[in-house]
C-alpha cells in the first residue's frame, strides 16, 4: 500500500516508521526542510519501555518538505494519506502541498485533537473519503528522528459526519460499503505494523468523547504544570474536573450529542493510564509554542453560546492559556 504521511512529528514518525518497516511504501512530507534532511540522513529510531529499540533504514521511506511536493501521476498516487501535523498547522501552504499529491481515490486519515480540522479538509478535498483517527498510543519525541513510544495504545478509524457540530444524525449517509471497505484496509495494514486498531462505526460519538477529555484534562495539566496523573490528588484538583465534566456535558445535551454518563470517572481513568504523560498542551507551553486550546476548550465556549449556555471553568481556561506568552 502506498501511504504519505504529511508531520514528521511523534505521532508521524511512529506511525509512518512502523508501516514502513512492515513493508509499506511510505513517504513522508515534513514542514521544514530541516525535519526531512533529519529522515533522509538518519532514519528512524522508535525505543520501547522495555530498552528495546528499532532502526528503521532511510532507505525504505522517503522524505521531503511539503513545500516541494508536487504533481502525482497516475502511476504515483498514494492510497493514503496520514495527515498528523497540529490543527495550527493546516493553512493554505500545507493544504496546497497536499492537493499536489492526491488522487481521486486517495483517502484522508485525520490525527488531530479537537474539533474543526474535519469540517476545513472536506473543504478542501470534497471529492475524496475524509476519516478520522483517534489513538491512545503513546509517542514522544526524544531528539532528532527518535520516537519513544511511551505505551501501546488502540487506534480507531472511522468516517465522519459533515456539520459544524457533528449532527450525528445525519453521519449515517457517508458510511456506505466502500468507505468501510477502504477503513478495513487501513486497519489491516496498521494491525500488521504493530498497532491494535479497529474500525469505528460512531467516530463522532468517540470524537466528541475524546474532546471533553482533552479539553479538562489538558489546560488543567498545562496551568499546573503537572503530568496526567497528579490531577487525581487533592479534592481541588477533584472538583475542577467535576465542574469542567459538568459543564461540557449540558453543552452535549443542548447539542444533542451523545455522551457517556459516567464521564467523570473516564476522565479519572485516563488520567490514571497516563498517569505519567506529559499533554500535548502542557509540552506546548513549556516550550513556548502556540496550543491547541482554541480547537478544544475554545470550541466548548463556541458550542455554549451558539446555545445561548455559560461554561465559566471552559472559558476561563480558555483565556489563561491564550494568555500565556509564545
Amino acid at each position: 500500500m502506498k501511504i504519505e504521511v504529511i508531520g514528521s512529528g511523534a505521532l508521524g514518525m511512529l506511525f509512518g516508521g512502523l508501516l514502513a518497516a512492515s513493508g509499506d511504501e511510505v513517504a513522508f512530507w515534513t514542514r521544514t526542510v530541516e525535519q526531512a534532511a533529519t529522515l533522509r540522513e538518519r532514519g528512524i529510531v522508535v525505543k520501547g519501555q522495555d530498552d528495546s529499540e528499532l532502526h528503521i533504514a532511510p532507505k525504505i521511506f522517503t522524505a521531503s518538505p511539503i513545500t516541494e511536493a508536487t504533481e502525482n501521476t497516475r502511476q504515483d498516487t498514494p492510497d493514503w494519506i496520514l495527515l498528523t501535523v497540529k490543527q495550527r498547522h493546516i493553512d493554505a501552504s500545507l493544504l496546497s502541498g497536499m492537493k499536489a499529491r492526491m488522487g481521486n481515490n486517495t483517502k484522508i486519515a485525520c490525527f488531530q485533537n479537537g474539533v474543526g480540522h474535519i469540517e476545513k479538509i472536506k473543504t478542501s478535498f470534497g471529492g475524496n473519503s475524509v476519516y478520522a483517527v483517534i489513538t491512545t498510543e503513546g509517542a514522544k519525541r526524544e531528539e532528532g528522528s527518535v520516537v519513544i513510544r511511551a505505551g501501546h495504545g488502540a487506534t480507531r478509524i472511522g468516517i465522519t459526519g459533515y456539520s459544524r457540530f457533528a449532527n450525528l444524525a445525519k453521519s449515517g449517509s457517508e458510511k456506505n460499503e466502500t468507505s468501510k471497505k477502504a477503513g478495513e484496509s487501513l486497519v489491516n495494514r496498521l494491525e500488521k505494523a504493530g498497532f491494535e486498531s479497529f474500525l469505528s462505526n460512531d467516530i463522532d460519538k468517540e470524537i466528541y468523547r475524546k474532546l471533553l477529555i482533552n479539553a479538562v484534562i489538558n489546560p488543567l495539566t498545562a496551568l499546573l504544570r503537572i503530568p496526567n496523573g497528579e490531577l487525581l490528588e487533592g479534592e481541588d484538583r477533584a472538583e475542577l474536573i467535576r465542574q469542567l465534566c459538568e459543564e461540557g456535558i449540558r453543552v452535549y445535551q443542548a447539542c444533542s450529542i451523545p455522551y457517556d454518563s459516567d464521564m467523570n470517572a473516564i476522565i479519572a481513568d485516563v488520567c490514571r493510564s497516563t498517569s505519567t504523560n506529559t499533554s500535548s498542551m502542557l509540552k506546548d507551553v513549556l516550550e513556548g509554542l502556540p496550543t491547541e486550546v482554541d480547537y478544544i476548550n475554545g470550541h466548548l465556549v463556541e458550542m455554549a453560546r451558539s446555545v445561548n449556555l455559560q461554561v465559566p471553568g471552559h472559558e476561563t481556561l480558555w483565556r489563561l492559556i491564550r494568555a500565556l506568552p509564545t
